[in-house]
């Protein structure tokens, strides 16, 4: 089996400003594999990176990334929330990250964001797709989403790309499910990840990604599971215990353990889950 992976969510984003250059850079200081991000298109058709189909809460401006070109976005600065330690970030394009990724030898997840968007993202995922395997990059790039239709056309359109099914509670055979759309990957919320779901998956060829895995006794959790993957806004908390040995995690004093390592500011699935179904239905009202 393959030493587990670590795929920084948004980058390093429990301490930098989340999908932003130096919260990736900050990734690969703290030891990730890998980075786990959001795409969507602007007014003149570039592919940039930032999680919610408006810039409120992530910058110091308002409305829809598809309203601005890349040159508006750029105007604005992508800090907010950490405003003291990075009193500037601007908004990265996927080209920008794809060579980065390049560079840096990474993976890259790119998952395409239905819930929490109120536009059709499919093409966005197909475009993308191609400029990853434009880039040569399909051995480590891969996609993800709870749209496994849209999972299933990127395979028939770019063979070589990996894709895994983003899905909340357990599935019935989750890996044969995962088959009928040719994933590779089941990207499973960490509540749901056992020992036995992962040598299912294991024995029918298809890896586990967990997310999103802060605290320390889930993060031992998906370790002594088998996960292949965590996705995670600390990568630096995953990395120390990846590295310790079973017994020292085991008997590991997780409150003495954890006061080693900074404030966490992180936008939690559940939390952004609860706001747009808040503000769905408040437009129904």
């Amino acid at each position: 089996m393959e030493p587990l992976k670590i795929w920084a969510h948004r980058g390093a984003s429990a301490y930098a400003p989340e999908n932003t250059m130096a919260a990736f850079e900050l990734a690969v200081q703290q030891h990730a594999d890998g980075l786990d991000i959001t795409i969507h298109r602007t007014k003149d058709g570039e592919i940039v990176v930032i999680h919610d189909d408006k810039i409120d809460r992530t910058s110091n401006g308002t409305g829809d990334v598809a309203d601005y070109t890349l040159a508006e976005l750029q105007m604005f600065n992508f800090n907010a929330g950490f405003e003291e330690q990075y009193p500037t970030a601007e908004i990265p394009t996927l080209r920008q990250v794809l060579e980065f990724v390049k560079t840096h030898g990474l993976e890259l997840n790119i998952e395409e964001n239905v819930i929490f968007s109120d536009h059709d993202r499919a093409a966005i995922s197909l475009d993308a797709a191609k400029l990853v395997q434009d880039h040569g990059l399909t051995e480590r790039v891969s996609f993800s989403s709870f749209n496994h239709q849209s999972m299933a056309r990127i395979k028939q359109s770019v063979a070589e790309i990996q894709t895994g099914l983003l899905y909340l509670e357990g599935l019935y055979n989750g890996e044969e499910y995962a088959k009928t759309a040719n994933a590779s990957a089941l990207h499973s919320f960490f509540i749901s990840v056992t020992p036995e779901m992962v040598s299912q998956a294991h024995n029918a060829g298809v890896r586990i990604h967990a997310w999103t895995v802060n605290e320390v006794a889930a993060v031992k959790s998906m370790i002594d599971a088998g996960a292949d993957v965590i996705i995670t806004d600390c990568p630096d908390i995953c990395a120390d215990l990846r590295d310790m040995d079973k017994d020292s995690r085991t008997h590991l004093n997780e409150q003495q353990f954890r006061a080693r390592y900074g404030e966490v500011k992180s936008y939690s699935f559940m939390q952004s889950l609860y706001t747009k179904m808040a503000t769905n239905q408040s437009q129904e009202g």
